[in-house]
């Protein structure tokens, strides 16, 4: 018998433009949309950024699942700099593989690397 494998989390992997790699603008870019769009009280949605390239031109959120839309809403109201696009989304973190196979591969070395209970994996 086949079970789903259910997760609680949705992880959605965006670009950026212009690149960067400061993880608390990217952040506050958001807590501003969801403000602006949903008021104060959504501006504290809880988001990991889980991996941001090198380069600082794509990263992966990891949200709750009912926060999800809200996160896609606010990633498509954004105008201001840095303009954030969504490339992929998926309940399953391995998915976001097959936009680029390469590129999320960092992601599990550090994952299998690590130990548990950090909430952020990416280079600081």
């Amino acid at each position: 018998m086949q079970r789903p494998l259910r997760s609680p989390y949705r992880y959605i992997r965006l670009s950026v433009v212009p690149p960067t790699l400061d993880i608390l603008y990217l952040r506050k870019s958001f807590q501003d949309a969801l403000s602006a769009l949903f008021g104060v009280t959504s501006a504290s949605i809880y988001l990991d950024i889980l991996w941001l390239a090198d380069d600082g031109s794509q990263f992966v959120l990891r949200v709750g699942e009912q926060d999800s839309p809200r996160i896609l809403a606010a990633t498509a109201s954004m105008s201001e700099s840095p303009r954030i696009s969504l490339v992929k989304q998926s309940g399953f973190l391995p998915a976001l593989l097959a936009q680029d196979p390469t590129g999320l591969s960092l992601i599990f070395s550090q994952l299998t690397r690590n130990a548990k209970g950090s909430s952020c994996w990416c280079r600081r």
